[in-house]
């Protein structure tokens, strides 16, 4: 008991801006309120508090807390062939001031993901805290729980489903219990292999993935959720209109996902009911590689090419709207150079989706994403189902001596090539060369007062002001870069604290002021 009073005391701080415990933040909807820099540049050392190195690479956000720093990283390697192998992670603590370790510990895995990879690697998973402890997470096979002084409380060592990678699913800490999504038979689990059928002789729903809840002060395990969780999804909290807490996580997905049909679920986390589905929707190829977002007035999802939304209390839908059909553009005509407003037209192209996944959040009576055939932000006004697309460059290349080039053309965007500090290619994955648009489980973008960061795998992160009196070029602020073109690789969010955004690639961690 004397812990939770502790966390409900430092997580009142949280809510105002000075740390950002999680992945998804102080807020558990990546926003925040608060005033960060829009404009910087690491390649002209502009508006650059400090850079740490790191010995190799990974893909976990920055967890941040006070004058503390949490991350987790790759053991380093030796040579390129080891990064479709390798197991064991790092995790760090870190000098908010400079950048500078204070103390690491060690995670082992047993399933390889391969380095790098554009749907996730074994360091996916941010840190959380509550300001007294920290809980490390190791895609590959373990989680761990450690004081502020890096004296480990808790271990758990245990053997992941390989059937899929999965990006989406960060672990949540609320109200004592870390909420994670596991597969519920671990040793039926074994028999499977990637993107096979079930085996015979394993009971199929024994070896979906679930949201778990454990104590995070013990490691106990509390309790299961029974509708199932698809990995390629990120679960989320909040709270509904009697205040009662609860999880949105969804089913379905590719490579014949073994939780189905497709459907979101709101799930009770209430003391006692923990788990208990309010409501479990069947939602015909609802897009689960996003974040899901939902309030007190709705559930805001993606179905194949619609935008769609539930009623939360029942999870009946509400209204559905075509993502592709009359829409409103802002396009930039390159060769021209300016800009075209064209209304009420269809958006080219013939993929399935039109999202780059987890790239979406709702602010205010806007739902944001990044387009996928096209190099577009989109928005989806919840009032009226409006839908809007802004263009914007595929990518930013700065120079040494400050000049800059807005890539328009894919055709010309410059590879990113995934290389660690140390000159060691991590290519687990040929995709991993791209800009970070499209068929990727890209970075989620987070919310500082008014402003949207939306980072890119080539460093490339955009800033959109959510407040601008129209969706167009004014509403772009700043295009940013995290390093050199070509040399820069990074999928992971922001995160913000008290006046600074901290950034991370396979190379570096960088305090932005």
């Amino acid at each position: 008991m004397a812990a939770l009073c502790a966390q409900g005391i430092l997580a009142s701080a949280a809510l105002a801006g000075e740390n950002w415990p999680q992945a998804a933040g102080p807020n558990f909807g990546w926003k925040v309120a608060g005033t960060a820099a829009t404009e910087w540049s690491v390649v002209e050392d502009r508006n650059i508090k400090w850079r740490s190195t790191l010995p190799e690479g990974g893909q976990s956000s920055v967890t941040v807390w006070g004058d503390r720093l949490f991350l987790t990283s790759y053991k380093p390697l030796e040579s390129a062939a080891e990064a479709a192998s390798s197991t064991d992670l790092l995790a760090y603590c870190l000098d908010a001031k400079d950048g500078s370790v204070l103390w690491t510990a060690e995670l082992p895995g047993s399933v390889a993901v391969g380095v790098a990879g554009i749907f996730s690697d074994a360091s996916v998973f941010a840190p959380v805290t509550d300001g007294r402890y920290v809980w490390f997470f190791n895609r590959s096979g373990s989680m761990a729980c450690y004081d502020w002084e890096g004296k480990r409380v808790w271990n758990r060592e245990y053997v992941p489903r390989n059937r899929h990678t999965n990006r989406q699913a960060e672990p949540i800490l609320l109200n004592g219990q870390l909420l994670v999504v596991e597969v519920r038979d671990k040793e039926a689990a074994r028999k499977l292999q990637r993107h096979q059928p079930v085996p015979e002789d394993v009971n199929a729903r024994s070896v979906w993935t679930y949201v778990h809840g454990y104590d995070a002060y013990s490691g106990e395990l509390l309790w299961t959720e029974s509708t199932g969780t698809v990995v390629h999804n990120c679960p989320s909290v909040g709270r509904l209109a009697n205040g009662e807490w609860a999880v949105l996580h969804a089913r379905g997905g590719p490579h014949h996902a073994l939780e189905t049909p497709y459907g979101l679920s709101l799930s009770s986390l209430s003391r006692g009911r923990e788990g208990e589905p309010l409501w479990s929707t069947e939602i015909q190829d609802v897009n689960p590689m996003m974040v899901n977002v939902w309030d007190e007035q709705g559930v805001y999802a993606f179905a194949g090419e619609d935008h769609v939304i539930l009623d939360t209390e029942t999870g009946r839908l509400r209204s559905q709207r075509s993502l592709r059909r009359e829409v409103d553009r802002w396009r930039y005509d390159a060769e021209a150079g300016d800009w075209v407003f064209q209304a009420g037209v269809d958006l080219e192209g013939k993929k399935p989706r039109l999202n780059t996944y987890a790239t979406n959040i709702v602010v205010g009576d806007w739902h944001y994403f990044l387009a996928h055939e096209t190099n577009a932000i989109g928005r989806v006004d919840l009032r009226n189902e409006r839908v809007e697309y802004l263009d914007l460059p595929y990518q930013l290349s700065v120079e040494a001596d400050g000049s800059r080039q807005l890539i328009w053309d894919l055709r010309q965007a410059i590879p990113s090539v995934p290389r660690n500090s140390r000159g060691i290619e991590l290519l687990s994955d040929q995709r991993s060369r791209g800009t970070g648009w499209g068929h990727v489980s890209a970075a989620s973008p987070i919310l500082v007062g008014r402003y949207l960061y939306f980072p890119m795998m080539s460093g490339t992160v955009y800033v959109i002001d959510t407040q601008a009196p129209n969706f167009n070029a004014n509403a772009i602020v700043a295009i940013n870069d995290l390093g050199p073109a070509g040399e820069t690789w990074s999928l992971s969010s922001l995160s913000y604290a008290s006046g600074r955004l901290y950034a991370r690639t396979l190379k570096e961690v960088v305090c932005i002021e």
